[in-house]
């Protein structure tokens, strides 16, 4: 995140300030998904990608939505930040490396939960793209 943050104070790739108070915002709505999404997980929630013994597959909350909803706020004030900066370059390089990192991160957690909470994972993934199929 600092490369972005000093590409924008830099003042490379100029976007209209305007959108400071909208990229601010963006960023404050991405921070409130997270922390409903972790407070949604509980215990379950981690900075690691582990089972515990007695974990499950939260399907309430943003969960509902979204598989993975963390991510999602995070994403989304990456954004935010990026608009905030004003500057186009910066949010260029925050959507590309948030895309390499999450795009990863997703991967190997998607293959993950499916080996270790099975079918009940499995079942989640398929219920949550029949409510939103054109974003997962």
């Amino acid at each position: 995140m600092v490369i972005p943050i000093l590409v924008g104070y830099a003042r490379l790739g100029v976007l209209p300030s305007y959108l400071f108070y909208p990229g601010l915002v963006i960023m404050i709505v991405g921070f409130a998904i997270y922390y409903w999404a972790v407070l949604t997980l509980g215990h379950f929630c981690s900075g690691f990608l582990r089972v515990i013994p007695d974990h499950k597959v939260i399907q309430k909350g943003p969960y509902r939505l979204v598989r993975h909803p963390v991510f999602a706020g995070e994403i989304l004030s990456f954004i935010g930040l990026g608009l905030a900066l004003q500057s186009w370059v910066a949010l260029l390089t925050i959507l590309i490396g948030a895309s390499v990192f999450y795009g990863n991160r997703i991967r190997v957690e998607e293959r993950f939960l499916a080996s270790e909470l099975g079918d009940e994972y499995v079942q989640y993934v398929k219920s949550v793209k029949r409510i939103i199929p054109h974003i997962l």
